[in-house]
């Protein structure tokens, strides 16, 4: 073998070790599922305004409907959950970046049907009841259709919640932030939707390349408290 074929070989092989080596620590595809469920469950539990409860529901929401989520859950950065057992004037949705180790907090409106002011006292799948939703969805894409310009889409994973798609149950915009300020002054309680996850215009714009596109999204409601 030559001096030059040698030099040649070298980095080649060198690359190749490299690389090889780099592979064996990636985690396999079992290995990121666990990671990815494990992580959300540390970062969730260092906010403690997120009930225990919602935590160990999603937790184990994920490991036992694994098969399914792995093909729907194409956008593993964030968990969003909505605590609808606290009140409206709370910061009740929390966003959850799960591997920036973060979580932020929202206020989120609820459903006409779900309560008539600022408590929720019973969430519906039903269609008509303009209730909100209980239980686990996944948020989807953009549909730039929408009545509020600009909305996700969102799908039920659950039987109680499955016809949210034909309800048309979307997470959108409504009011700016200033006009809910001015609502929940005179009412004592923000804005209310007909089912829908809705948000001020400023943080739906602020937070819909982060949730869209396969996402998972919890209405932990009343019922999933017992």
């Amino acid at each position: 073998m030559t001096i030059k074929v040698i030099r040649f070989l070298i980095p080649v092989v060198a690359a190749f070790t490299g690389c090889a080596a780099f592979a064996g620590i990636l985690p396999n595809k079992e290995d990121r599922w666990n990671f990815y469920v494990k992580r959300f469950e540390q970062v969730a539990s260092r906010e403690s305004d997120i009930p225990e409860v919602a935590i160990d529901r999603t937790v184990e929401f994920l490991q036992s409907n694994r098969i399914k989520l792995e093909k729907l859950l194409n956008n593993r950065s964030v968990v969003v959950i909505n605590d609808f057992t606290q009140d409206s004037n709370r910061e009740r949705m929390f966003v959850v970046y799960v591997y920036l180790g973060k979580v932020e907090r929202y206020q989120v409106a609820h459903g006409i049907g779900s309560g008539e002011g600022p408590h929720v006292y019973k969430c519906s799948g039903a269609s008509g009841s303009k209730a909100t939703p209980p239980g686990f969805l996944v948020v989807q894409n953009e549909n730039r259709a929408s009545t509020f310009g600009s909305a996700l889409y969102m799908d039920g994973l659950e039987p109680r919640n499955s016809s949210s798609r034909a309800r048309a149950v979307v997470l959108h915009p409504n009011k700016t932030a200033y006009e809910r300020a001015l609502i929940q002054r005179k009412w004592g309680f923000i804005d209310l939707s007909e089912g829908c996850t809705q948000l001020t215009r400023e943080d739906y714009a602020k937070l819909k390349s982060r949730i869209q596109g396969g996402s998972l999204l919890y209405n932990f409601c009343p019922e999933d408290k017992r």
